[in-house]
Formats: C-alpha cells, sequence, structure tokens
C-alpha cells in the first residue's frame, strides 16, 4: 500500500475522533485513567502495550519531588550545594524504594505519575475536585 488518499485520511480521522471519545467516556464513567483503559483493551485483544518504565518514573519525577525522604533510605542529605544526587546513589534509593514497597511501589510510581499529569493540566477548581475523588476511591 502506497500513500494514503485525502478521502481515506478524512476517513480516519473522523473515526480516531470517535475512537477517542469512546476512550474518555470508558474513562470517565469507570474512573480508570485513558491510557490504562486504552491498554488494557489492547492487552485484551492480543495487541503488545508499551509498558511503563518505573525507573524513569522514579528518578525523572518521584525522586525529584520527595529527595530528602528517598535519600534517608541510604543515610545521605540532600548536598549543601542544592546539586543532584549522582546516579549511582539515585539507583541504590530505588532498589531500597522497591524493597520497601514490594507489592506496591509499581501503583505507588503509577498514580504519582497521574497526579503529576493532572496537576500539569488546566482545570477548574470543580474538575480538579472530581479528578481528586476518582483517585480517592481507587486507593
Amino acid at each position: 500500500p502506497g500513500r494514503k488518499s485525502a478521502n481515506n485520511n478524512a476517513i480516519l480521522e473522523a473515526a480516531f475522533i470517535e475512537i477517542e471519545q469512546s476512550f474518555l467516556e470508558l474513562s470517565r464513567s469507570t474512573s480508570i485513567p485513558v491510557q490504562q483503559v486504552i491498554n488494557w483493551f489492547l492487552k485484551s485483544r492480543g495487541r503488545t502495550t508499551v509498558s511503563t518504565n518505573f525507573w524513569n518514573i522514579y528518578a525523572r519525577s518521584y525522586f525529584k519531588d520527595h529527595t530528602e525522604q528517598e535519600l534517608a533510605r541510604v543515610g545521605h542529605k540532600v548536598p549543601a550545594d542544592g546539586g543532584s544526587p549522582g546516579m549511582s546513589i539515585r539507583t541504590k534509593c530505588y532498589d531500597l524504594f522497591k524493597e520497601a514497597f514490594p507489592d506496591t511501589y509499581k501503583d505507588i510510581l503509577s498514580v504519582h505519575d497521574e497526579v503529576k499529569m493532572l496537576s500539569a493540566s488546566p482545570q477548574t477548581v470543580s474538575q480538579r475536585a472530581q479528578e481528586f475523588q476518582k483517585y480517592y476511591r481507587r486507593m
């Protein structure tokens, strides 16, 4: 197959909008994040999904937001010069984080990531309250 025609592009775009709306509605009605709904859908149809890289969430977001707490796991303090701890220290912190929460560390990091994404998007106070209630009920 070669290049898609303008007509096929229009048909696909209209269908993609409908699919996206379906996922959004399903997400709202179940209080499950859209990406998780999509991943479950793909998995239920035998399709592969991109797996979550929990190290990236930890190193780039969770550790950054909880630096003091995480460094305490390895007996370190935040550097006085405000610098960032090295990769080997972050790796040790991550290993101890996983040991501290062996059954829930993935959930903790996923929720942290979702909260960061939600807090970055512009919402009204009412929308934020609704989203908070959804996450609260899930926990």
